[in-house]
């Protein structure tokens, strides 16, 4: 459950900043590349995923459910580009100003029109952009192309110093 609003969008830049890194990766011949047609390319999901902050800060700030028409923007790589780093940033404005009680406030879907937390529209938020990374990630392999790693630590890893310290002594260690 989130609680506070300064603490959510902390923990929303440290998302941000991974998906920065993924965004930062796509050779620029390839931001209108699409894998097959009617698919997005990717300076529209960078484009799609800043709307998104803004739906979801809109929604909760001032109750109104709007998508911006993000699509425009999505001509050019530095369009997207502005558009990605803009629109986020004008969705966290939204949200700074708000008390952390606005996060139990019940909000409405548009579409089922069912209440849900305010906290968990932020929850969606976060995933809606995780949604969004992981397909530009997918796309980078699609590519050819190195996808960056996200600062996490690997099963690899874990494989590698548990099998060193579960590693018999050797007799010359004693």
């Amino acid at each position: 459950m989130i609680t506070d609003i300064e603490e959510f969008i902390k923990s929303f830049h440290g998302q941000r900043r991974r998906t920065q890194w993924v965004v930062d990766a796509v050779p620029l011949e390839k931001t209108q590349w699409r894998p097959w047609p009617g698919e997005l390319s990717p300076a529209e999901i960078i484009c799609r995923i800043a709307a998104g902050h803004l739906m979801y800060a809109g929604a909760i700030a001032i109750g109104i459910w709007e998508v911006d028409e993000y699509e425009i923007s999505a001509t050019t790589w530095n369009e997207a580009l502005s558009y990605f780093h803009h629109k986020t940033e004008e969705a966290l404005d939204l949200l700074r100003p708000l008390p952390n009680s606005i996060l139990k406030a019940k909000c409405s879907r548009p579409d089922d029109n069912i209440p849900t937390t305010a906290w968990r529209f932020l929850l969606a938020m976060l995933e809606h952009e995780i949604h969004h990374r992981s397909q530009l990630n997918t796309y980078l392999m699609l590519m050819n192309v190195r996808q960056p790693n996200l600062g996490g630590i690997t099963i690899e890893t874990v494989r590698a110093i548990a099998g060193e310290a579960n590693a018999p002594l050797d007799e010359n260690t004693t």
